[in-house]
């Protein structure tokens, strides 16, 4: 069963280059891109407003519970849009040498953010907590309680951050073969995810391990060939995950606790898709990719 494609963007509100990030904040969708600038729209994607936060590609983009966008870019910085709905103010946080590729905000609102040299920096209140350098690339990173969930493209490292440490120091819990990106999923109760998602190495399979220390990381099932081409984004709503990559194709899938089953797909011809982000329903999928042009999917039950 197909999918649908709800809206596309006007060709003149599209990001300049590929859009590389998305996220839903305050009944709005925020998107960013290679040219630099983060876009913000109406649930319906009619666009708002747009920032040119950057003069370079942005890597990555996360939102606090307050509404504070954060980006990254090749520039080596990460700013922060402080009210992006009301406001174009911008706020630097970082200028330094390094391409930071991957940010997120925590439920505590700390952000961290991974660079390519390896270094995961904690911070608070927009002040450097601590610094972990996990001497590898950190493409993706995601955060849950004193676990760092990081990967570039040969394995993902969990890492334990030390309880009362005022260090930063930290212990390797499991690494588990695959490539990224990494996305928490499954059920959640108490901010905790039952399952964490990765791609596999060759890029085309998904792999779903349990999130649980007492189980080892362990592998719950592995999915090869889920595309025909290589997979850029998993996102994980609940009881389904979804993902998307160069062939353009956004495959819904389901039965997640044993063996996955594609319950969805919807091929928008349209390039290589790089990003996907849920909105206030987990059916409602916005995409985006190479073209610029930003997408509403709705998916059935």
């Amino acid at each position: 069963m197909p999918g649908t494609v709800e809206k596309i963007v006007a060709d003149t509100d599209k990001h300049l280059s590929d859009i590389t990030a998305i996220v839903y904040s305050q009944e709005h969708i925020f998107t960013s891109g290679g040219d630099g600038k983060v876009k913000v729209w109406t649930k319906e994607l009619s666009l708002k407003k747009e920032v040119a936060v950057h003069e370079a590609w942005i890597y990555a983009m996360a939102v606090d519970s307050l509404g504070r966008i954060y980006t990254s870019s090749c520039d080596g910085t990460i700013r922060c849009l402080l009210n992006p709905l009301q406001s174009d103010d911008v706020k630097e946080l970082l200028k330094c040498n390094d391409e930071i590729e991957s940010l997120f905000v925590d439920t505590k609102d700390n952000l961290w953010s991974g660079d390519d040299k390896g270094i995961v920096t904690m911070w608070t209140d927009h002040k450097i907590k601590f610094k972990f350098n996990l001497v590898e690339q950190v493409r993706s990173l995601a955060i849950q309680n004193n676990l760092i969930y990081s990967i570039r493209d040969n394995d993902l490292t969990i890492t334990e951050v030390l309880e009362g440490s005022s260090t930063g120091r930290y212990i390797t819990k499991a690494s588990v073969p695959g490539k990224s990106p990494v996305a928490l999923c499954g059920s959640c109760s108490n901010n905790v995810y039952s399952n964490v998602a990765i791609i596999t190495r060759d890029g085309l399979g998904i792999t779903f391990i349990k999130n649980s220390s007492k189980e080892h990381f362990s592998v719950q099932w592995t999915k090869e060939k889920a595309h025909d081409m290589i997979i850029n984004c998993v996102l994980g709503a609940d009881d389904r995950l979804y993902t998307a990559g160069y062939d353009g194709i956004v495959k819904q899938w389901t039965n997640l606790e044993k063996d996955p089953k594609l319950t969805e797909e919807v091929n928008l011809n349209s390039g290589c898709l790089n990003v996907l982000c849920l909105g206030s329903e987990r059916t409602v999928v916005y995409v985006g990719g190479s073209d610029g042009l930003l997408k509403l999917v709705r998916f059935s039950a």
